[in-house]
């Protein structure tokens, strides 16, 4: 799959509408509670939740599609405390880049590097696999974020 096979301006719209339903859900928290661990082991707090995926995206898209030298720590990703109106303008700096980048990932035909993930692709990843991996992290996380919104908001009541 080709980046030309997946029209990039289909994905730029699924992508600004998973971004937004983050932000949506963020809305409902205070400052507090968007770095509150639901009491669950390991859990993650919203801030980090959003800040992974975010950071996710970006990395897969910027990098590997486009070939940005892209610095991501993803360790620090889940330390990462920040305020709603942090994480708001965070979806809106990735939406930007996103429709930013769209012409240079209509154009991309292979990626830049092979990324090796935790769970093997089985075949090296083209365009089209990438892009579509840079929309399943933020979808994933999304579900994510709002069960653990959920989770907070219940626990508060």
């Amino acid at each position: 799959m080709s980046a030309g096979t997946l029209p990039t301006t289909d994905l730029l719209i699924f992508c600004h509408r998973t971004i937004d339903g983050m932000t949506r859900a963020i809305a409902w928290l205070d400052d507090e509670l968007a770095n509150t661990q639901p009491d669950l082991p390991n859990a993650n707090t919203p801030a980090q939740i959003v800040v992974h995926a975010l950071g996710a995206c970006e990395w897969w898209i910027r990098g590997v599609v486009c070939g940005d030298e892209f610095a991501r720590n993803r360790d620090a990703e889940f330390e990462t405390t920040a305020t709603t109106s942090e994480l708001q303008a965070r979806c809106a700096a990735t939406k930007a880049l996103l429709t930013e980048l769209t012409p240079r990932v209509a154009a991309a035909t292979q990626v830049h590097f092979n990324p090796v993930t935790r769970i093997p692709l089985g075949q090296p990843w083209t365009v089209g696999l990438a892009l579509v991996h840079a929309y399943e992290e933020l979808a994933q996380h999304l579900g994510h974020l709002e069960i653990t919104v959920d989770l907070l908001l219940a626990a508060r009541a």
